[in-house]
């Protein structure tokens, strides 16, 4: 996917506007539309994160935060060096590189409906203001079901819980984001 295609798809002229309009886009009646063009745009190919070079070269903050990111070939080594079932655990998530890895992996060890979101769900943590939105775009058009805390692992300090939510448990259809209310109390009951 191209910055152009990016800037297209969601309306706007510079990527450091890209948190903010993918996070519109995410809580909004829109969101399937903009799904279904992001899948066309990137060929149907769910097997990586599509923003990651974009995000590296223009949005990424190396300096401040240390931000790193895990080429996809890792990404895969590590997938293929687990058991695929069960919840996928990510303290760091990022965009969700190796969340993507890792689902792909599995979809590849079983037909697409044979692997139910239900019975594969993710529990990761992310700090980035920046990171954030591209995370739960990633993990909700992947139909991925979970948690996302935004918030500091180290500390265990959550400013936002996520919860994903895929109603059909199928793992072709997209995820609802629901924004949980009182994020202290749900991750000390976690």
């Amino acid at each position: 996917m191209t910055k152009e295609q990016v800037l297209k798809i969601f309306n706007i002229e510079d990527l450091i506007e890209l948190p903010d309009a993918v996070m519109r886009v995410l809580f909004s009646p829109e969101k399937d539309s903009t799904f279904k063009e992001l899948i066309k745009v990137n060929k149907g190919d769910m097997s990586h994160d599509w923003f990651q070079d974009i995000y590296e070269c223009e949005l990424a903050e190396r300096k401040q935060k240390k931000q790193d990111f895990t080429p996809n070939s890792i990404s895969v080594i590590c997938s293929q060096l687990t058991a695929h079932n069960g919840t996928i655990h990510e303290p760091t998530a990022g965009n969700g590189s190796m969340i993507i890895a890792d689902w792909s992996e599995r979809l590849k060890k079983k037909l697409p409906w044979g692997v139910f979101p239900s019975k594969n769900m993710v529990d990761c943590w992310e700090l980035s203001n920046r990171s954030l939105p591209i995370l739960l775009l990633n993990l909700s058009i992947r139909g991925i079901m979970g948690y996302v805390h935004h918030g500091d692992v180290l500390e265990n300090n959550c400013k936002q819980l996520y919860i994903l939510l895929n109603k059909t448990d199928d793992c072709l259809s997209f995820s609802e984001i629901i924004k949980a209310n009182n994020s202290d109390k749900i991750v000390e009951e976690l």
